[in-house]
């Protein structure tokens, strides 16, 4: 999909895209901080509810974190500056957020990529998708922490976040070796990141993850997240 200006974006164009590949692209005619996160709560607005992240904020600006000053139940907190995992934003929730908006303010020197990856193209099998709806996993979140699966019956969304999920018995760590196996083997899409840019992504659909980067590099994204 070409990208184009966020203001004069063809919804049924954009719809068309997501449904094809997962995530569109787009580009902010106001390239500063306020200027992206206005565009992005109108894009928001046309897609959905917003819904507010782990900050209870309703529009974010994220940047790469070292270990000790991250959110303790994030992957900032695992992770650090290294590569963030792929996995499905608010997976720590009953049902995670539809659409998951990113707007770049700036893209920090060096720069990190973000990369996307369709759960739909990893290649599990009939036995393999009884495995992933019918094994228990605890999702930790504190006093809101629940007992769930990876796929729903429906198969409408993929939960996948290593920094809550845990598996309860054999046929969970089964599931979630599947996963990591087959994320680990799969075929992502690099989104290189320029001032302005946007990028949509369906979240239930496209699993994300950030390449490794550099305290202090200036790298920040503004996020919405949308309930569908």
């Amino acid at each position: 999909m070409k990208t184009v200006p966020a203001t004069i974006v063809d919804l049924p164009a954009l719809l068309a895209t997501l449904e094809e590949r997962g995530w569109a692209t787009l580009s902010a005619v106001r390239p500063e901080a306020g200027g992206i996160i206005g565009e992005l709560s109108r894009l928001g607005d046309i897609l959905g509810v917003r819904t507010a992240g782990r900050g209870s904020a309703l529009e974010e600006v994220i940047q790469p974190q070292r270990q000790s000053e991250a959110h303790s139940r994030s992957l900032s907190a695992l992770f650090g500056l290294s590569a963030l995992p792929f996995h499905a934003e608010l997976s720590h929730r009953p049902r995670p957020c539809r659409y998951l908006l990113l707007g770049c303010i700036d893209t920090g020197s060096p720069s990190a990529v973000t990369v996307l990856l369709d759960w739909r193209t990893l290649g599990f099998s009939s036995e393999e998708f009884e495995l992933l709806e019918g094994a228990p996993i605890l999702v930790r979140c504190g006093r809101s922490s629940f007992y769930t699966t990876v796929l729903p019956s429906d198969r409408s969304f993929f939960r996948y976040d290593p920094g809550c999920l845990e598996a309860v018995d054999a046929r969970g760590r089964a599931a979630l070796r599947l996963v990591e196996d087959r994320l680990t083997g799969g075929a992502p899409h690099s989104h290189e990141w320029r001032p302005g840019g946007i990028l949509i992504i369906d979240n239930w659909r496209v699993l994300h993850g950030r390449g490794p980067s550099d305290h202090g590099s200036g790298r920040r994204l503004a996020r919405i997240l949308i309930d569908a």
